[in-house]
């Protein structure tokens, strides 16, 4: 996938063709069916990700767009994935969602579902503020040393 976006971001013209989710191994596809499929998403964090991250200002107050995540989301929508907006803002829908409802449309993004909730058919999400780790390991992935292992 990164060969995909560095031909993107490098204003080169592509073809994609998605057979099939990513989280869902096309040898899986007989077990589960289209409807396990259709049900998948990306989760995309708002703050330090989708957004520029300011202090603080209430509800009301979101950060300019970061230019390469939008795009990013725009070709997920354009590929077929359902993207949803993954942020803690969410814990008060009331309050929250309907801002972010209108900075996505004021920034040319269409209406995205708004959560504070990962569930079971999300395949991937893309935060500020997370690090991957090894699964059934708690050891993180890359080069980044982890601080608070012992040595």
């Amino acid at each position: 996938m990164f060969q995909f976006f560095k031909k993107v971001f490098s204003g080169q013209k592509i073809q994609v063709s998605v057979p099939h989710a990513r989280g869902l191994p096309i040898t899986d596809m007989n077990q589960y069916g289209e409807e396990a499929e259709s049900r998948q998403w990306i989760g995309v964090d708002l703050d330090g990700t989708l957004a520029e991250a300011d202090a603080w200002q209430g509800f009301e107050h979101i950060g300019k767009p970061v230019p390469n995540m939008v795009k990013r989301v725009r070709i997920w929508i354009e590929m077929g994935y359902k993207v949803k907006i993954v942020t803690a803002r969410a814990e008060q829908p009331d309050l929250a969602v309907p801002p972010i409802i209108k900075w996505l449309e004021t920034n040319g993004l269409p209406i995205l579902e708004v959560t504070n909730a990962k569930d079971m058919d999300m395949i991937e999400l893309w935060d500020d503020r997370c690090v991957q780790v090894v699964p059934n390991t708690g050891n993180p992935v890359g080069p980044n040393p982890d601080p608070y292992r012992s040595r």
